[in-house]
């Protein structure tokens, strides 16, 4: 039963990569005809079968022995080197045939008699070095005493019981309810039986869970018998039933039949109400499962069965009921879990040095109870601060064994992964902890590295690799990110795992001294950074076998201006000739790609997504391996190579984002590609659109482009889309050729697509009617259609037939002047239109006048859009007819420039967000009952109802929801005294009036973020002073563009959780308030801009706790200093704040905390001077002095990382005692003379500034 598990040793799914390799159409047809070196190949085989043998044994027995470790990782290098050996015999025989094809006879025998003069001698040399290599490794096999034997078994665990925790369980509550919920939900059971599965990673706190239950007293109370098995990696039916009856009855079984079992068992559950825990299930084979549930048939009144496991597989063939997902706890429950096991009486109040660390500790089990239990164990009653901290900085693989299980807990995982899974898995030990990654990104990654096993029948790559990434997912290898529903993510301690799986074979360059990188290392990763320089890279010149190299990014918005050194590209291309990764993806400074591409043989995935790339040289067209080519955002790339039907191996052309032309000849012979996200018609024949006919396995979506530039309808018709059965998304864009419009509807007639496309986008569109086949109410998975920009069509398709449409978007129809009943399908009275559409939208229809409504009940229930939860009707300025006045489920709507539309907002009692703009007809006669946000702008709009409204709002029990929690108004905003609006969390304003004098703050006191814009006589804050409780709900306070605005509140009254305000263009605001940090003690944000009379900061000081100050074009501002404010971290001083000033900074002014300061535009500075003290400062800009000609003698602090000088024309010298080493980026611009003077080698300042790693002058980076 046990084999049902599989494990067995990582490297033999690297020994299958290299037998596949050799018995490869292109080796064997190499070998042919080569008796030698057919003979050495078969030896290095029969070699590698002689290792294979043995690796089981040596997997297992290279956790405690070095030999055997040390044994396995010489093995597998060799392996990878042999690898590389036939794949290089492979790629060259490709280039003979392809050669061949392309060439002339005399030439081809030409070529033939170079590559066996030359080739075939190395290839002998380097086989004959690699056995001799090989042939020393086996022979140690014995010397080792390794052994054939079957998977190896891990040593056995301590069985589970159902006895509690003994020092409390803390965080389950909630999750304790919601199996209690499933227990007793309708569906819960079949046939009398609930099965509830807990699945999660290995040390979550499955056991723990399901112990909690089962001591609670509900179960006491609901159920007669109960019993606890823990079934562990040796399922045994038998063993289970026989448990559950020793359980229930308190006394040993003799029985011998699984028969007289079942009866037994049946004797005892008969009208009984039970519950089952079984713990800890491995077996994922569902007959198994199917056999013991026969022993629940039992004719009990009842059964609820517990299950847990690590493997969503058994938790689908075992649930009744869907499976519930237990997620890590909180760092708060960790520490309470470390707290209780790692100090006396469980509590660190007398330790508060110990607490500081211990919490530190905790952050590194990520919510893992276990780990937090057995740190704390591992520390319990140390109190030598030093041996905490030892803990701390360790990795926790490299804790002591005996006195921790966290690794045998989530080993255990991986040790019962088949082979090709233990690869994959350990593969991803490249990606940093917390990053993000896609399911398609990492089986592109899978795919290039050799990791997917592919054998007749088991279906395309790509689809192999979705199913191994789905069992990692299932056995919680990888969770679902919470952030980022897309992506996935790694635990930090399996992310740990992987690391010390892979150990030397992969690397991540980070600021880790700890790693090394070594000849053996394959696999390199790194996290891209506004500047990578040569040097960032030194260390992995020592890895010369490198197979991968991928840059990464941690944060989407980080990565916009990040550069490479092309130097570096050019040394990476001739140094690493064994990649098969390669990504530049994101390097904005790249703009071409060098020739020495063309010497990457192995190389079979290359991102350069997201670069400036203009070219692509032709010799990226003998990457004959190549499989996979990112080329997506590169905004500037208008033409692809002309021999790109070279690469016929290429199986992903991502091109969205690129502004090509055509297609380079020839595409159809790319007769492997999966995914082509964009095809460019071409006005050429052999970048015509009949090219796409050819490639019979696209998937996924398909942009076809310029179809304007097709030369007959019938060469649409080769492209036969309706044989494209795996296409899911289309999108036709035709150019806007009225002129020749029959021309385009008949080019469209001939691109109908297969019945089940899901989405559907037709852009630009010439023609006057579309195609017929758009009228087909086939299409049974249609979800999505775009019609964009089709302005001579007169009428709109119906579309309401279209069972599961989800989405529908109507734009730019400016021939269109009704939407009438065709639209809504074929009119019949029985069949509901649109029965599943959830978003409506209408946008830019000039001409559009009326919209008619059909409205009733159907036979299935409920009118038409009865499913709707969005609707958007935006610039329809002729639009005058109603809209559908019976909505249920519409969750928003939004009206914006529909200034003839007369009609009452729907009535939709499920309506969240509501945005009416310049649509003064448009009635709102009462406020739905679940509304979160009312956006209103207008020059009339409320304008006779306003006061009414916010009387509405105010009033208790009018009826009116207090779920309002965000309001925007502009137009006019009347403030009706009096009243409180007490579910108010936003509010903006744009007003218009001339009734604002003065807001009060006191009425909304929930209010979390006010914005005030343009209000003409807006004075003050009115706060009175019995009321200064109310505002503790404020946290953000921003005033724009109020010219008479002259004070904030004053008095004793505070706003203790206001962290940010701004204020922009007040030109009458004189000062602060002068109580500053009494007011508001929390403040962390302060920008203050074109506030010309505001002379100074309060005497009181700004508040304590100030992060980011920002003060622009405030002439007079900026006389006071800031040194007592030690929690302030950055300074911004922008415009003519300080006219006078020659010197910056005053002594004393700044306080040496500052990690970022940005001086800018100080017309007179001449000279920078007292920045030593700064010790903490990272980022200094200046910016716009016209007159600075000195920067610190004395230097900056060493702490300083990055110095920005933009803008100072007189500027030359640098400081005489030059950068220290922290100094990574020197950015110059528009400053002459100091740009002379930096010239590199050449320069009389070059000497100071030789040792930076980023030095870009002028937009150039100095290299």
């Amino acid at each position: 039963m046990a084999g049902a598990l599989v494990g067995g040793a990582v490297l033999s799914a690297f020994l299958q990569v290299a037998f596949d390799r050799v018995a490869s159409r292109e080796v064997l047809d190499y070998l042919n005809g080569r008796k030698l070196i057919d003979r050495l190949v078969q030896k290095l085989k029969i070699e590698l079968m002689s290792a294979g043998a043995v690796l089981n044994d040596a997997e297992e027995k290279q956790i405690t022995d070095p030999a055997v470790k040390k044994w396995l990782d010489e093995l597998k290098d060799a392996v990878y080197v042999a690898d590389d050996l036939l794949d290089e015999i492979a790629y060259e025989a490709m280039r003979c045939k392809l050669e061949a094809e392309s060439t002339s006879t005399s030439k081809v025998m030409g070529f033939l008699s170079t590559f066996v003069n030359s080739f075939d001698k190395r290839i002998q040399s380097e086989l004959e070095n690699i056995l001799e290599q090989l042939e020393f490794i086996t022979k140690r096999k014995d010397v080792l005493r390794l052994e054939k034997v079957a998977v190896a078994e891990v040593s056995s665990r301590l069985l589970t019981t159902s006895s509690p925790e003994e020092y409390g369980v803390f965080g389950r509550d909630k999750d304790m309810e919601a199996i209690f919920d499933k227990f007793q939900s309708d569906d819960a059971s079949v046939n009398g039986i609930c099965v509830v599965p807990i699945v999660g990673m290995g040390g979550v706190g499955k056991t723990t869970l399901a112990q909690l239950i089962y001591n609670d007293k509900r179960v006491k109370e609901s159920f007669d018998l109960k019993a606890w098995v823990c079934v562990s990696e040796k399922y045994d039916n038998f063993k289970i039933a026989k448990t559950i009856l020793e359980e229930v009855t308190s006394s040993a079984s003799e029985t011998p039949t699984m028969n007289l079992l079942q009866n037994e068992i049946r004797e005892k559950f008969m009208e009984k109400k039970v519950l089952l825990v079984l713990d800890d299930v491995w077996n994922e084979n569902y007959n198994d499962w199917l056999e013991l549930r026969k022993v629940f048939n039992c004719g009990a009144q009842e059964i609820k069965i517990i299950v847990t496991t690590r493997t969503e597989i058994v938790a689908s063939n075992v649930g009744t009921i869907s499976a519930y997902i237990l997620n890590e706890l909180s760092s708060e429950e960790c520490w309470s879990i470390f707290e209780k096991h790692a100090f006396k009486n469980g509590s660190s109040s007398e330790f508060p040095n110990l607490e500081e660390i211990g919490r530190k500790i905790v952050q590194k089990c990520k919510g893992l109870p276990l780990a937090a239990k057995a740190l704390g164990g591992l520390l319990r009653f140390e109190e030598n601060p030093r041996e905490w901290t030892k803990i701390l900085k360790s990795d926790i693989w490299n804790l002591p064994k005996g006195n921790i299980n966290i690794l045998p807990a989530l080993r255990l995982s991986y040790h019962y992964l088949p082979p090709h899974l233990k690869c994959c898995f350990a593969y991803c030990s490249i990606f940093p902890k917390d990053y993000e990654f896609k399911k398609e990104e990492l089986v592109l990654l899978w795919m290039a590295e050799d990791l997917l096993q592919q054998y007749e029948g088991n279906g395309m790559m790509e689809e192999i690799g979705e199913q191994y990434f789905d069992d990692l997912v299932s056995r919680s290898f990888f969770q679902r990110s919470s952030s980022n529903q897309s992506c996935f993510v790694m635990h930090d301690l399996v992310n740990d795992l992987a690391i010390f799986i892979s150990g030397e074979f992969c690397f991540k360059l980070e600021n880790n001294e700890s790693c090394v990188i070594t000849r053996k290392t394959r696999h390199l990763s790194y996290v891209r950074t506004k500047y990578d320089a040569s040097k960032k890279f030194k260390v992995s010149y020592k890895a010369k076998d490198l197979r991968t190299f991928l840059g990464l990014d941690l944060s989407s918005y980080q990565w916009y201006h990040n550069r490479i050194s092309m130097m570096m590209i050019d040394d990476l291309l001739l140094t690493f000739k064994c990649l098969r990764v390669l990504s530049f993806s994101t390097y904005r400074n790249m703009r071409e790609l060098p020739n020495s591409i063309g010497n990457l043989k192995h190389l079979r995935y290359l991102n350069l997504s997201c670069t400036s790339i203009e070219r692509l040289p032709n010799s990226l067209c003998t990457l004959y391996n190549l499989q996979t080519l990112l080329l997506s955002s590169c905004y500037s790339l208008i033409k692809l190579p002309t021999e790109m039907w070279r690469l016929v191996n290429l199986r992903h052309l991502d091109l969205v984002g690129t502004t090509l032309k055509e297609m380079p000849l020839h595409m159809g012979k790319l007769r492997n590609l999966v995914k082509l996200t964009t095809f460019v018609v071409g006005k050429h024949s052999g970048s015509s659109i009949k090219e796409l006919g050819e490639l019979h396995h696209l998937s996924g979506a398909l942009s076809i482009l310029n179809l304007q530039n097709v030369h007959h309808a019938r060469d649409a018709r080769d492209v036969n889309l309706k044989d494209k059965q795996y296409l899911s998304k289309l999108v036709f864009q035709c150019g806007f050729d009225n002129e020749n419009s029959e021309k385009e509807r008949l080019v469209l007639e001939q691109l109908c697509p297969h019945l089940k496309l899901e989405s559907l986008t037709i852009e630009d569109y010439g023609g006057t009617k579309f195609p017929n086949w758009l009228e087909d109410c086939s299409f049974s998975n249609m979800i999505s259609i775009q019609l964009v920009n089709c302005k001579y069509c007169s009428s709109l398709p119906p579309l309401g037939h279209l069972r599961v449409l989800k989405r529908l978007y109507v734009q730019g129809f400016h021939f269109v002047l009704r939407v009438d009943r065709e639209f809504y399908g074929d009119g019949s009275s029985t069949i509901k239109p649109f029965k599943s559409l959830e978003v409506l939208s209408f946008k830019d229809m000039p001409e559009w006048q009326e919209w008619f409504l059909f409205e009733g009940e159907h036979e299935d229930g409920g009118g038409v859009f009865s499913t709707l939860k969005e609707l958007c009707i935006i610039k329809c300025p002729k639009l005058s007819g109603g809209l559908p006045s019976q909505l249920p489920s519409l969750i928003k709507l939004e009206i914006a420039e529909c200034q003839q539309l007369v009609a009452s907002v729907p009535r939709a009692p499920t309506l969240n967000k509501l945005e009416l703009i310049d649509c003064d007809k448009v009635v709102l006669k009462e406020l739905p009952p679940k509304l979160n946000y009312l956006s209103i702008r207008g020059d009339r709009i409320f304008l006779q109802s306003f006061a009414e409204l916010m009387t509405c709002l105010a009033v208790p029990g009018s009826g009116v929801p207090t779920t309002l929690k965000s309001l925007h108004i502009q137009g006019t905003f009347q403030i009706t005294t009096g009243h409180y609006y007490p579910s108010l969390e936003i509010l903006h304003i744009r007003d218009d009036s001339d009734s604002l004098w003065s807001f009060p703050l006191e009425s909304y006191p929930k209010l979390k973020s006010l914005y005030v814009w343009e209000s003409k006589n807006l004075e003050s804050l009115f706060v009175s002073e019995e009321s200064y409780r109310d505002l503790s709900s404020l946290t953000h306070l921003s005033i724009y563009l109020s010219p008479n605005f002259v004070s904030f509140f004053s008095g004793g009254i505070c706003a203790p959780n206001v962290i940010s305000i701004t204020i922009i263009n007040c030109n009458k605001l004189k000062s602060l308030p002068e109580n500053m940090r009494t007011l508001f003690p929390s403040l962390q944000y302060l920008y203050v801009r074109k506030c010309p009379k505001l002379e100074s900061f309060p005497e009181g000081g700004l508040p304590l706790n100030l992060v980011t100050l920002y003060v622009s074009y405030c002439d007079k501002l900026f006389s006071r200093g800031l040194q007592d404010l030690h929690s302030l971290r950055e300074i911004s001083i922008d415009g003519d704040n300080c006219k006078e000033v020659e010197s910056f900074p005053e002594e004393g002014l700044l306080p040496p905390t500052l990690t970022y300061i940005k001086i800018s535009s100080f017309p007179k500075l001449k000279s920078l001077k007292g920045f030593q003290h700064l010790t903490s400062l990272k980022q200094l800009f200046i910016s716009y002095c016209d007159n600075l000609q000195y920067l610190p003698e004395e230097g900056f602090p060493t702490s300083l990382e990055g110095l920005y000088i933009l803008g100072c024309p007189k500027l030359q010298y640098l400081p005489e005692e030059g950068f220290t080493t922290t100094l990574s980026s020197l950015i110059i611009n528009s400053c002459p003379l100091l740009k002379q003077r930096c010239e590199r080698e050449k320069g009389e300042e070059w000497p100071k500034i030789a040792h930076i790693p980023n030095i870009v002058i002028d937009g150039e980076w100095v290299e």
